[in-house]
Parts: structure tokens; C-alpha cells; sequence
């Protein structure tokens, strides 16, 4: 009673929003609709088909692929060129609505980038002077140095990109800082690193300006201390340090070139005898590339001019003392002193000394000669060639015969050999003329059934099918046995195939009413009794028993409740 009278109060504090007693009402109703046996039965049908469809839901979406931004602020030119690209190739490409960016698919990102660069996409290298509007006001030394490093490495690229068959280029400095003392100054270096078009080289004088082209823009760097590199990792600038490199590599191409001219003209020679297609030749030429140069001065002894001569002839005399001996003035005078008279009067013996002379220059003649000994001289030639034997079919059963080549006609073919190309046996060259089969079609390895791709594709499928019918018939199937009600307790429990009524059985006569025809269609039911509660299973089970139970003793069950409610009243 205390129950009954609260429950005014509460509805007339309700009613004064308008709001609760919709709110109330709902859940009520909820609540009743919870309560009812059949949506009860619904529930697992209900459930599941709601998971059903968000499983649907998260499959389309999770079909949708996540995408990442394949090149930022591309220009609007070569964003066009990297779209129609992408498309031909079959990419999922799209443009970011908000950044304008050109974006793929995350799982084709690596197979996109690689595809653009095998077309040169993009070709666009940013200037490296438009990075100096960026630094900051304040920044250090050290910041300042890298940032003015870096635009003069991204304006090295941009110039070298700009030459033929270089799709990008790289240029990465080592500058060191500047030292107080020179000696241990150090000298700047510099690396290039080129991407070529695809079947394309580089040449020497290419090579050659885009040294001279880095060397140059930086201040004190020399050529040796540029390397530059292709996108195969060969190092182009090795040839260019030394001359010795250089030799190395004219000298190969030289002895290259004259291999392919002697294997040409053996080729040309022998094609018009055994057919195109049936020899093959190989020359391997020894080369001196040794250089020498003599020079050689040759006297001729018989062939002699005179040039000059000179003869001189110096006479003295000796005076004979005179006067006083001991005195001073006994003393001879002196050479100049003497007079003509007495030199006229002197005699003969009084000669002292007498000397002459005479040079006489000869011009003799010679001969100077210089001599370079000529280099590329070929020293040794081994050359080899193959002919391959020839194929005759017998006209009467049709078998394909090999025929070797006759000694006659491999001695033919050495002499004619010999002669094109050369062959001097004294400077120990050798000629090898041999014959063979030759092998038209190659035979590929076989595998076996079991290592095909097939067989491995159809063992996934078939272990797959096997997993899931696992995780269906063993897992799945039960729980929806579980869940589901069976179809037995809607119609009722223990009812059997006797039980229910054959309609071609029924027979419905004029007059009858609809409650009269319902009668004769409804099955046969066997006694219910409370023990089939302990046989139920399942709650659903125990609600319909109850209900067959109800429906077959209506009254009993209504005396049951009467009698409970006058219990509960009298409470």
C-alpha cells in the first residue's frame, strides 16, 4: 500500500517537466519488449545479424588503402607528368584536397618512386639560393656555414643536372674551417654523385667538365680532390687523376678495337663458305704499347773542313855581360832595352829560348737523328675458329647425319685465315680451326610437379578451405546451437512425426466454420506433464513446456495465481 500511494507523488513531480515520464514510459516499454519470450528468441538472430553487418561495414572500409604523400610541393607541371605516369602504369594515384599533394597507396609507394625515377620523373632540382631567404636573424656561425654549404651543393647539382643524359645530380662538399697556420691547412673536397638516363654513359670530356666545373666554383680545391660517381657505384673520375689511367684505358680500348676487326674480317671471309650463322671466331691480340724513343749522333772522320788557324812563333836572345864583374853595371840590361845595333851585332849562339805554335780548327761533319719507336706493335696473335659441322638428312628414312669437316677444307680454311688476319708462325703465332655441333635450343632445368607454382597455390587454398571449415564446424556451429532456439521447442516438446496431422488427410465439408477447420489441422498432443521441466535443457525449452503446460490446463494454472494473490493480499 505504501508502494501504491508513493507512486502519485512520483508521477505528479514528473509531470511538472513533460520530459521524465516520456523517458520512463520508453524504458518501460524496453523493458516489457526485453521481457517478451519471443524477442528473447529473436535476441541471438538479432545480435548476430548486427555483427553481420558491421563486419560488412569494417570489411569495405578496411578495403579502402591507406595512402602517404609520394612527392611534396611539386610543381602544378610535373604534378601533371607524375599523374599521367602513375595512371598508365595502373596506380591508384589521387591529389590530397587539402595540400594538393600527389599521394598512392601506402603498399605501392617503394614500386611508384622506383617506376618515376626509371622515366626521369620529376626532373624539377630546387635552387639552392632561394634557402638563404631562410635563415633566421641570429643564428650561429656554424648554421650559417652549413646552410651557405648546402645552397651552393643544391646550385652544383642544378648546373650539372642541366647536362645531356644526366637526369639528377648530388654534389656533397667537405669544406674544412680555416686553420691559423697554413702548414696545417687543409685542402677542400667535393663528390658528385650522377643518375644517367637509362643506356646512356657519360664520355672522358663530360666527365672532364663537370670536374673542372665543381673544382672551379670552390675556392682553392684541386681536380684530383673531385670524385665523381654513376648510379651504377662506378667511379668516373679514376681515369682522370693520373696519366698513367689514361694510357691504361686508350690502350684497352685500342687492343678491343683491333680484336673486333680481326674477328670481323675472319667472319666476312669464312660466311660465304660454310653459310651465316655456322662460325665463330675469337682473336687474342698481344700488344707492345711500350713507347721508346732514340737519338743517335753519327761522326763522319773522312768528311773534314778547315775552319781557322793561328801561328805563333816567340824568339828570346841572351845579352852578354859586360864591365867590371861584381860591379852593378856589369848586369845585362834588360830585354826591351835592347838596341837593334846590338842585336844585329850579337852572334848566333847567344840564342836563348824559341818557341811556335800553330792551331788549325777542322770542321767535322755529323750526323744527329732521333727515332721513336712506333708503339701498339703487335707481338703475338692466337686467334681460334669454330665451324660448326653440317647436317644431312638421308632422303630415304629421313634421319638428320652429321658430317665433319674434312681435313682438306680445314686446311683451306687456315691459310685463309692466316693470311687475312696475319699469321707469322716464326713470331710464334698459332691458328686453331676445329668443327662441332652447335646447340640450337638450350634446355632448361625441370622441376618437378610438386615444386610447381600451382601445386603450392593450391595447397594454400586447399589448407585455408581446411582451417575454416575447422573454425565453422567446430567452433561456430556450436555456439549457434547454443544460441539459436531449437526449432522443436517453438512447436512444442516431445512431439513426434505421429503426431502431427497429414493435411492431404483432412477432409473440410461445406458449412464448416473457420474454428471447425482449425480443430481438425491442430496435431494430436501427448500428455504434459511437470517432469518434462527436468528433461529441458535449455531456458527456452522450460518457457514452452510451461507454456503447453498452461495451455492444456488453463483453469488449474488461473486457480494456482488466484490463490497466490490472496496469499500475497492477506500478507
Amino acid at each position: 500500500m505504501a508502494e501504491m500511494a508513493a507512486s502519485p507523488t512520483s508521477n505528479m513531480q514528473t509531470n511538472g517537466s513533460g520530459i521524465l515520464p516520456q523517458a520512463g514510459s520508453l524504458v518501460s516499454q524496453l523493458r516489457e519488449m526485453k521481457e517478451q519470450p519471443a524477442f528473447r528468441r529473436a535476441l541471438p538472430t538479432i545480435l548476430a545479424a548486427a555483427v553481420t553487418v558491421i563486419g560488412l561495414f569494417a570489411y569495405f572500409v578496411m578495403q579502402q588503402p591507406s595512402r602517404t604523400t609520394l612527392f611534396a610541393s611539386l610543381p602544378e607541371s610535373e604534378k601533371s607528368r607524375v599523374l599521367d605516369a602513375l595512371k598508365n602504369s595502373g596506380v591508384d594515384v589521387a591529389i590530397d584536397p587539402t595540400t594538393g599533394d600527389v599521394m598512392v597507396p601506402t603498399s605501392d609507394y617503394h614500386s611508384s618512386r622506383i617506376m618515376l625515377a626509371a622515366q626521369g620523373l620529376p626532373t624539377v632540382v630546387p635552387a639552392g639560393y632561394d634557402n638563404l631567404d631562410s635563415i633566421q636573424m641570429g643564428s650561429s656561425r656554424s648554421v650559417e656555414a652549413m646552410r651557405l654549404k648546402q645552397t651552393q651543393e643544391m646550385e652544383l647539382a642544378r648546373s650539372i643536372s642541366e647536362i645531356d643524359n644526366v637526369v639528377s645530380a648530388r654534389v656533397h662538399l667537405a669544406i674544412p674551417e680555416k686553420e691559423v697556420f697554413i702548414r696545417q691547412e687543409s685542402q677542400p673536397t667535393a663528390s658528385v654523385f650522377i643518375q644517367l638516363a637509362k643506356g646512356r654513359v657519360l664520355g672522358r670530356t663530360q666527365v672532364e667538365a663537370i670536374i673542372h666545373l665543381v673544382s672551379s666554383s670552390v675556392p682553392k680545391m684541386a681536380k684530383e680532390d673531385v670524385s665523381v660517381i654513376d648510379h651504377n657505384g662506378s667511379l668516373l673520375s679514376n681515369s682522370s687523376h693520373t696519366t698513367t689511367g689514361i694510357m691504361n684505358n686508350s690502350e684497352l680500348e685500342h687492343r678491343v678495337r683491333m680484336e673486333a676487326i680481326y674477328r670481323s674480317r675472319i667472319i666476312s671471309l669464312l660466311t660465304p663458305i660454310v653459310g651465316p650463322g655456322n662460325i665463330n671466331a675469337q682473336v687474342n691480340l698481344d700488344i707492345d704499347f711500350t713507347r721508346s724513343e732514340v737519338t743517335e749522333e753519327i761522326v763522319d772522320p773522312e768528311g773534314n773542313a778547315l775552319r781557322s788557324e793561328q801561328s805563333t812563333n816567340d824568339l828570346t836572345r841572351e845579352a852578354p855581360a859586360k864591365g867590371i864583374p861584381g860591379a852593378v853595371a856589369n848586369t845585362p840590361p834588360q830585354a826591351p832595352q835592347l838596341t837593334l845595333g846590338q842585336t844585329k851585332g850579337g852572334n848566333a849562339n847567344d840564342m836563348r829560348s824559341s818557341s811556335s805554335s800553330e792551331v788549325k780548327n777542322y770542321e767535322v761533319s755529323r750526323t744527329v737523328s732521333s727515332t721513336m719507336k712506333p708503339s701498339h706493335r703487335i707481338q703475338k696473335i692466337n686467334a681460334a675458329v669454330l665451324v660448326r659441322d653440317q647436317v644431312i638428312i638421308d632422303p630415304e628414312t629421313g634421319a638428320k647425319t652429321t658430317l665433319t669437316m674434312s681435313e682438306e677444307m680445314q686446311l683451306k680454311i687456315e691459310q685463309l685465315v692466316g693470311d687475312t688476319i696475319g699469321i707469322d708462325i716464326n713470331r710464334g703465332d698459332s691458328l686453331t680451326v676445329s668443327s662441332s655441333t652447335f646447340i640450337d635450343t638450350l634446355e632448361g632445368v625441370k622441376s618437378n610437379w610438386y615444386e610447381t607454382g600451382w601445386f603450392r597455390s593450391t595447397i594454400n587454398q586447399f589448407g585455408m578451405i581446411f582451417i575454416l571449415g575447422i573454425v565453422v564446424l567446430g567452433i561456430i556451429r556450436p555456439l549457434l546451437n547454443r544460441i539459436l532456439v531449437p526449432a522443436s521447442a517453438v512447436t512444442g516438446v516431445g512431439m513426434s512425426a505421429e503426431d502431427e496431422l497429414d493435411i492431404d488427410t483432412v477432409e473440410v465439408t461445406a458449412g464448416e466454420s473457420l474454428e471447425d477447420i482449425k480443430a481438425k489441422l491442430k496435431p494430436k498432443k501427448q500428455a504434459i506433464s511437470a517432469e518434462m521441466l527436468d528433461t529441458a535443457n535449455t531456458y527456452d525449452d522450460k518457457v514452452a513446456v510451461i507454456r503447453m503446460i498452461v495451455a492444456d490446463e488453463s483453469d488449474r494454472v488461473a486457480n494456482v495465481f488466484k490463490s497466490m494473490l490472496n496469499k500475497d493480499m492477506a500478507s
